[in-house]
């Protein structure tokens, strides 16, 4: 862990108990990934913008957000990289030789 969490995870301790009122193991959210989340599931029920920025900050600095792998238009999903194009533009590449100093 980079001391940028640590600092971070050090904040979060201090601003939960004084803005939610709840006290927070950084210890163990640093080791079990369910009390992370449940931890920062209840800063962000708390009414202050910094805890919840912070909250979000530490969502990603733990790796606890999933990233979604983009949705491909029906265009992009009928072309395969490995086939090509279905256009026939594989022939104009083809006779393509040398660079234009070549």
């Amino acid at each position: 862990m980079d001391s940028n969490t640590m600092q971070k995870l050090a904040r979060f301790k201090i601003m939960a108990r004084r803005l939610g009122g709840f006290n927070v193991d950084i210890f163990r959210m640093a080791q079990e990934p369910s009390h992370a989340r449940e931890m920062l599931q209840r800063a962000q029920e708390v009414e202050s913008e910094n805890l919840i920025l912070l909250a979000m900050e530490l969502y990603e600095a733990l790796g606890l957000l999933e990233e979604k792998q983009p949705r491909l238009s029906s265009k992009q999903a009928e072309v395969n990289p490995k086939d090509g194009p279905k256009d026939g533009g594989d022939k104009e590449r083809s006779r393509y030789v040398f660079g234009a100093r070549g």
